[in-house]
C-alpha cells in the first residue's frame, strides 16, 4: 500500500525475485564490452590485474583490450562485474558461456567492497585466444542476463 501526496492510498502487486541477473558494461549500455578485469597468475604466483576496455578519446567510446594469453604457464580468469545474482541456489546453477562455450565459474556473489555490486570470475580456456569479439553471457538459477563482449587476440 501506497500513500499518496493527496493522503490518498494506492495497491500494487510487486514481484520480487530471488536472482535477476545483469551484466555491466564498460559505456553502461549493457550491450558493449563487458565492465569486467582480467586477473593473469604467473607460474611464479604473481597476480596482475589487467584492463579489458579503455575509453578511447579519439573515437569518444570504449574501445577493447585485446585479451592476450601470453606464457603457456600463465592462467587467466575474467572478473565480470553486475547484480542481480547474489541469491543464487548453488554455485552449480551459474553458467557463463563466452563465445558459445560454457566456463569454469569459480565464483559468483557479492563483490565484497561495493553495495550492490556482484562479480563472477571464471577461468578463461586458450581455446578462446585468436577469437577477437566473443559475447559473454550468464544464466544463474534459469535466468539469462545481457550480453556483454569480450575480445581475444
Amino acid at each position: 500500500v501506497l500513500f499518496r501526496s493527496d493522503g490518498s492510498l494506492s495497491q500494487a502487486v510487486v514481484r520480487v525475485d530471488a536472482v535477476t541477473p545483469g551484466l555491466f558494461s564498460a559505456d553502461a549500455t549493457g550491450a558493449g564490452y563487458a565492465a569486467a578485469v582480467l586477473l593473469r597468475l604467473k607460474a611464479d604466483g604473481t597476480q596482475l590485474f589487467e584492463s579489458i576496455a579503455r575509453f578511447d578519446t579519439t573515437q569518444n567510446k570504449f574501445v577493447p583490450v585485446p585479451i592476450d594469453f601470453g606464457a603457456a604457464s600463465d592462467s587467466l580468469f575474467i572478473v565480470l562485474y553486475g547484480t542481480g545474482l547474489r541469491g543464487r541456489s548453488a554455485l552449480s546453477a551459474v553458467n557463463l558461456k563466452i563465445g558459445g562455450a560454457d566456463m569454469e565459474v569459480l565464483y559468483a556473489g557479492s563483490q565484497g567492497l561495493l553495495t550492490g555490486l556482484d562479480q563472477v570470475n571464471g577461468r578463461l580456456p586458450r581455446s578462446l585466444a585468436g577469437r577477437g569479439d566473443v559475447d559473454a553471457v550468464l544464466t544463474v538459477d534459469g535466468k539469462t542476463s545481457n550480453t556483454v563482449r569480450l575480445n581475444f587476440k
